[in-house]
């Protein structure tokens, strides 16, 4: 009898104390079902309730960043449990509730059946659905994921989706190079994985998903900021340009 593939879930999360209770609630069904082997949870550095609400969770996995170094650096403490753990895929999700874990099966479905090495899920394929998301953001997300294809001679619908899934047969591969210092600790690289695993060959496919914004107190729907776009452009243009690998 062939062993199911071993699954971990990866929740990077910062100042999340008015969604992780509910997003913790939502994973109980994945987890007592045992889709997935285990949920992670990278707290990096958050200061508001955050620490205290994981604390009492039974169902997850708490890995904590003494103080806040970034969405990228949570991923790669998120990348090293994985590897140290030996899963054989792990899956990304947002940390604020946008991503419906309920998705996780269809992300993980083409990996699973031996078909993809790279899941992208996408709020714009047929299926797939995003609410609240605000114009301006979606402009830009069609224009990077535009450009993203255009550097890649391959159509893409949505780069930005940060509900992803790999095996990490991908992140063991030297030539990947995900911990290297020049990507930084913020949202560059998601993208570089995202651009790097497509170059190198590896099989991608996209599946759509629910992406839901769900507003804050402080009237925000994203912690991206308007100068984070041009970090998360600089992995694109430095390997273009061959001035890094």
């Amino acid at each position: 009898m062939t062993q199911q593939p071993s699954i971990l879930v990866i929740l990077p999360m910062f100042n999340e104390e008015e969604h992780v209770g509910q997003l913790l609630a939502d994973f109980k069904p994945v987890v007592e079902q045992e889709l997935v082997a285990e949920v992670v949870v990278v707290d990096d550095g958050s200061t508001d309730a955050t620490p205290a609400i994981l604390a009492e969770a039974g169902h997850c996995t708490v890995v904590t960043h003494p103080t806040n170094r970034g969405c990228g650096d949570a991923i790669r403490s998120g990348y090293r449990h994985a590897l140290s753990f030996g899963y054989d895929v792990c899956v990304i999700m947002a940390g604020n509730g946008k991503d419906d874990p309920a998705e996780i099966e269809r992300v993980v479905a083409p990996i699973l059946a031996g078909d993809a090495d790279y899941v992208q899920g996408s709020r714009y394929l047929p299926g797939g659905r995003s609410e609240n998301l605000p114009r301006h953001r979606n402009v830009a997300i069609r224009l990077f994921t535009w450009t993203f294809s255009l550097a890649l001679h391959r159509r893409f619908t949505d780069c930005t989706n940060g509900f992803r899934a790999y095996r990490t047969a991908v992140l063991r591969d030297e030539r990947i190079g995900w911990d290297q210092d020049w990507l930084g600790p913020g949202y560059e690289l998601e993208y570089y994985m995202h651009y790097r695993v497509a170059q190198l060959g590896y099989r991608v496919q996209e599946v759509p998903v629910s992406k839901v914004y769900r507003q804050a107190r402080a009237a925000s729907h994203t912690k991206v900021r308007p100068r984070d776009w041009l970090t998360i452009l600089r992995p694109l243009v430095y390997l273009r340009l061959g001035l890094k690998r």
